[in-house]
């Protein structure tokens, strides 16, 4: 499967299970994020291992509160 297809299969089993996920171009390099129930940003590379392995919401939201964290301390 290619990245792409990874991801839309991520945005695809998020919307089933219930979670709104709206796409964002952010930054100067235009890189896509994924705007998660309106609370949380997941990577184009966390949606992609969505697809490959993750098989709960939790788990994003793990990854997510980990970027937080080493943001919060650079």
């Amino acid at each position: 499967m290619e990245e792409k297809e990874k991801v839309d299969a991520a945005v695809s089993i998020l919307k089933e299970a219930g979670h709104s996920v709206e796409a964002q171009v952010r930054g100067e390099k235009g890189e896509v994020w994924f705007n998660v129930d309106n609370r949380m940003l997941v990577s184009w590379e966390e949606m992609q291992e969505l697809a490959d392995s993750l098989d709960a919401v939790e788990e994003l939201e793990d990854l997510y509160k980990k970027r937080q964290a080493e943001k919060a301390r650079t």
